[in-house]
């Protein structure tokens, strides 16, 4: 991420504010936080389902050409796959359609910026401690 630099004169200015909802807004809230964190496990399963699958079928003497395809983590790609999942898959069909479509997109963010994380990590290309494969919330 590029890092940010003021145009001169120019004065930048930062606020955090914490929220303190109230008992109707914290239920309102948290069926958000939890649509983020399942399409977040969603999107973790989905891509290394095919990493583990592969794994195996490479034991079993498969070459290469017939291995199952790899998922893209890339952030157009795990929104596709999740809408195209979220009207089939049990785990949502009941309630997917109750939250904001941003909360769904904030889970897939997240998952789509911890491969990308991990991928650099393991290739040299980011700095700091190596990183693991992203694990569930």
């Amino acid at each position: 991420m590029k890092k940010f630099t003021p145009r001169p004169g120019f004065t930048v200015r930062a606020y955090r504010l914490a929220l303190d909802p109230n008992a109707t807004t914290a239920r309102r809230l948290h069926p958000h936080a939890g649509g983020a964190r399942a399409a977040y496990n969603w999107a973790i399963a989905h891509v290394t389902a095919s990493w583990w699958q592969r794994k195996a079928e490479a034991t079993y003497g498969i070459c290469e050409e017939q291995l199952t395809q790899w998922r893209s983590w890339s952030l157009p790609s795990l929104r596709k796959a999740f809408n195209e999942a979220k009207h089939a898959d049990p785990r949502f069909t009941g309630w997917w359609d109750q939250n904001s479509k941003e909360a769904y997109n904030t889970g897939l963010t997240g998952a789509s910026a911890a491969f990308d994380n991990y991928a650099k990590s393991k290739s040299g290309k980011r700095k700091g401690p190596k990183m693991g494969i992203p694990r569930f919330k």
